[in-house]
């Protein structure tokens, strides 16, 4: 019963949100319909590689798509444009990132924080700008 009235929540929490913007290519477009789950992290906090809707953060009102690259409590970096979690090398074969290649960052995300990336890492504005994102800001999974 529990399953049924999950399943329900979930498929009513569903929203059709086109894309604008290159961020996320070339694995979502420009112009491209997605589907977001509003309750998408209710039965499961959010894991690598998931892709997020979420308010971008000092922009009120502009919401933004993302892939998550860091978990709590996790140290991520990018050196020289590559991804590493606790200094160990992520294969991340979503990225496209022609002109990142000198991108040095660091996070820590706390126990309810995340890092998340565009994939086009040369038209994205996420984490490299605007730091670690709670849990709270992440409005939606996409599927």
């Amino acid at each position: 019963m529990n399953y049924l009235i999950n399943l329900l929540i979930e498929l009513l929490s569903v929203q059709l949100v086109k894309v604008r913007g290159t961020s996320m290519e070339p694995a979502i477009g420009d112009g491209s319909w997605v589907i977001s789950v509003r309750a998408g992290f209710r039965r499961r906090p959010p894991q690598r590689f998931d892709v997020v809707r979420l308010e971008e953060p000092g922009s009120a009102g502009h919401w933004i798509l993302k892939r998550v690259v860091g978990l709590p409590g996790e140290e991520v970096s990018l050196r020289e444009g590559d991804l590493y979690v606790n200094d160990v090398a992520i294969v991340d074969s979503f990225t496209y990132c022609p002109d990142a290649a000198t991108d040095n960052f660091s996070w820590w995300p706390r126990d309810d924080e995340y890092v998340v990336l565009g994939d086009n890492r040369s038209a994205s504005t996420d984490s490299r700008k605007f730091g670690v994102v709670s849990r709270s800001s992440l409005r939606g999974r996409i599927n």
